[in-house]
């Protein structure tokens, strides 16, 4: 009640601005997107790869992505909500850099759209379960914003939220730093689980913010299989496009 109180005072005297274009909007009390700038946000839409979800600007018989036929991934199907490029790219790098934690209410609302859009379907009573950050890279930022994102999920979803699952087993240089072909290498046995009994059998959400070369996630949901999850759907706020997934031989 009394955080209410304060919160409600704080929006009169301090008013909060969009976060993307700084202007004054009513709804930026309540979502820190202005709606013009969130009707720019370019949504992820069909055709979609059957395994990442990534856009097709041609489809081929077997409807995968470059990517994904290149190097098939390990989790079993995934659903990004936008397309990583503009408003997108800029509100993901405020997100995951500069403390703008808040957005976390923009992804929720975009993920409950997309779900009624697609009528996404999610059986087996999964467990949400992010994409967990290395204990030094942590510290550095003070948060994980794809544990907030699963927060997000899990609320919006009435599941149940597992951060004590999954972990980096090791600190890995900065897939942004790196080519397609050495953020496979990168992350190789980057993971593990703190208890293999407890996901024997069951289906898991893993949350992820950004999807490119899908590396990570890839390497992630192996793990996660390996230890005996039934099933691995990914979610990710946003998808690069093909052309920067690439990867050459």
């Amino acid at each position: 009640m009394i955080n209410s109180i304060w919160t409600g005072l704080v929006d009169i005297v301090f008013p909060r601005n969009c976060v993307l274009c700084r202007a004054w909007h009513p709804a930026t009390a309540r979502d820190p997107l202005c709606p013009a700038c969130r009707a720019s946000l370019a949504w992820n839409t069909p055709p979609f790869c059957v395994r990442c979800s990534r856009h097709l600007d041609t489809v081929s018989e077997e409807s995968l992505c470059p990517s994904c036929r290149a190097h098939p991934p390990h989790f079993d199907e995934g659903w990004a909500i936008t397309r990583y490029e503009g408003p997108a790219r800029e509100i993901l790098h405020k997100f995951k850099f500069q403390d703008k934690t808040s957005l976390r209410r923009t992804f929720t609302t975009l993920l409950n759209q997309f779900i009624t859009r697609y009528d996404l379907r999610f059986p087996g009573d999964p467990w949400v379960i992010p994409v967990p950050l290395h204990g030094t890279r942590l510290r550095e930022r003070g948060y994980n914003q794809a544990a907030l994102l699963a927060a997000g999920v899990a609320e919006e979803l009435s599941l149940t939220l597992r951060e004590d699952i999954l972990e980096r087993a090791r600190s890995t240089p900065r897939q942004s730093e790196l080519g397609a072909k050495e953020r496979w290498t990168n992350v190789k046995g980057a993971f593990r689980i703190k208890n293999p009994a407890a996901i024997a059998g069951r289906a898991v959400i893993l949350v992820d913010d950004v999807l490119t070369t899908a590396a990570t996630a890839s390497e992630a949901a192996k793990t996660l299989k390996d230890a005996g999850a039934s099933r691995v759907t990914l979610i990710t706020l946003a998808i690069a496009p093909c052309g920067s997934c690439a990867i050459t031989s």
